[in-house]
């Protein structure tokens, strides 16, 4: 059973952020006292009758129209069952009699120079689900529209940085698509919804002018609310990108619920930690700050839960070109979509794995969300 949200909207602050009725039906007839006998037994009987024949039309309608046919758990659904279109963004939309949802997956291949890779055909991958291999009904590499929001640490210790961060995201937003739509959230000892979703850019570069940076660091917060205002987006892919110093100072939500969260969407997150020092191995085997390791792995572990990537700059020179990749990884992936053979029902979580055919592929790294849970009834 999935846990409840919790409500933290004291700590959000946004800007723009029975039965059938009783019908009388009308007797037919003659009524009263002075109504002869014969009369009120024929009133009497047209009553019952009536009511008879509603009731078998109101079970017929209920049988044939609410009551759907049960279909065989073990049976794919036939090609005739599929009534196909596309949305907005050109991806595919499918109502399937049996009721299968079809599973989008986004798939970032790269070399072993961490190079993308472009050009593969759909019979270059496989889809495996829960150790199940599965059919791929719909792939493409074209770019498609993205519902995107940037979340800025506005913390303390993002002072003397927070300039160059901003002119790096608003780089990262002018590389974006005509159809793209973003927003902009900045979180301290709050999460503030700074711009909601616009494809106007000098709105956003607004919103970052006026950042004050100060408090503490509600990081997990931050991204757990931004997942959800991604989740809200109106295109077809959605993605985060967190641009932070990694270091959490008590947040409500905890980093097991943040991946949680993460795993009921499709949202890719992309972390950028600005990271005082990054973690080293001694040569006793021991990490030489665990205390920043604990918060790299938990950007690293965000990111990979989603598909998304997680970068750790030297210093803050290096986020414009990190912001680069973020956006060319974005238009380079391959969209790859199935329906799952398990037809159960039951809001349990599948885990995808996405692999590459050839031998020659070897070397070459596929990031992709790692699973879904199943719908409910």
């Amino acid at each position: 059973m999935r846990r409840k949200n919790k409500n933290i909207s004291g700590n959000c602050k946004t800007s723009g952020f029975t039965g059938y009725a009783g019908i009388q039906p009308a007797f037919f007839g003659t009524r009263g006292r002075d109504a002869p006998r014969s009369h009120v037994i024929c009133n009497y009987l047209i009553y019952h009758i009536f009511y008879s024949v509603l009731l078998f039309q109101v079970f017929c309608v209920g049988f044939f129209v609410v009551a759907p046919p049960k279909a065989n758990a073990q049976e794919q659904p036939s090609a005739e069952n599929r009534t196909s279109g596309y949305d907005s963004d050109g991806l595919p939309e499918f109502r399937i009699g049996v009721k299968v949802d079809l599973v989008m997956l986004y798939a970032s291949v790269v070399d072993k120079n961490n190079h993308f890779v472009s050009g593969l055909e759909q019979n270059r991958f496989r889809v495996i689900e829960d150790g199940v291999e599965q059919k791929v009904e719909f792939f493409t590499h074209e770019s498609v529209p993205v519902s995107m929001g940037i979340v800025l640490d506005l913390s303390g210790s993002m002072r003397g940085k927070i300039e160059q961060v901003n002119r790096a995201a608003l780089a990262f937003l002018k590389a974006s698509a005509p159809g793209d739509e973003f927003f902009l959230i900045g979180f301290n000892d709050d999460v503030e919804l700074l711009q909601d979703y616009t494809n106007d850019i000098d709105e956003i570069s607004d919103a970052l002018e006026n950042t004050v940076v100060a408090g503490k660091t509600h990081l997990y917060d931050a991204i757990y609310l931004g997942v959800e205002k991604a989740q809200a987006g109106t295109r077809s892919k959605k993605a985060l990108v967190v641009i932070t110093d990694g270091n959490d100072d008590t947040s409500y939500y905890s980093l097991k619920e943040l991946i949680a969260k993460i795993q009921e969407t499709d949202v890719q997150v992309f972390c950028i930690g600005l990271l005082d020092e990054l973690p080293r191995r001694s040569i006793f085997g021991r990490w030489s700050n665990s205390e920043t390791k604990r918060y790299h792995d938990a950007l690293v572990r965000i990111s990979e839960e989603t598909g998304g990537n997680a970068f750790f700059p030297q210093g803050t020179s290096e986020i414009r070109g990190i912001v680069d990749e973020i956006a060319s990884d974005l238009r380079g992936q391959y969209s790859i979509g199935y329906f799952s053979s398990n037809l159960a029902r039951d809001g349990a979580f599948r885990t995808v794995k996405i692999e590459l055919t050839e031998k020659k592929n070897e070397g070459m790294k596929i990031r992709h969300r790692r699973g879904y849970f199943a719908p409910e009834k």
